[in-house]
């Protein structure tokens, strides 16, 4: 699975390589990967200083998030994008929170 890669490159300490795998894997092939696997890759690049690297998560996230299905979509993307879109975890409010714990701020003119 794609958590399972991206762990490979989180466990190498590519994290800019793990943020570009989730989401060429996404906009190229439709995987939509789990909220937990965006959130550890966000948790790894905050613990590294790469303050850049957990924003250009978010960013990702807010694609996500402003995904809308077309006549292409096929259910079972559909239905993975709607969980993940009311997924509590990457909430605006639980994403900021998560950069507090670590020593940062995600402010709305940063992302949102």
């Amino acid at each position: 699975t794609i958590a399972c890669l991206i762990d490979g490159w989180l466990n190498v300490g590519n994290i800019a390589g793990a943020n570009t795998l989730v989401q060429d894997v996404f906009n190229q092939h439709s995987v939509v990967p789990h909220a937990n696997t965006l959130i550890k890759i966000i948790e790894f690049a905050l613990a590294n200083d790469l303050v850049y690297e957990g924003k250009r998560q978010v960013a990702f996230i807010q694609q996500l998030m402003n995904w809308q299905p077309n006549r292409y979509t096929i259910p079972e993307v559909e239905h993975a994008m709607a969980a993940f879109q009311n997924d509590r975890r990457v909430s605006k409010e639980a994403l900021q929170h998560l950069f507090r714990y670590f020593g940062f701020e995600l402010h709305d003119e940063d992302i949102f």
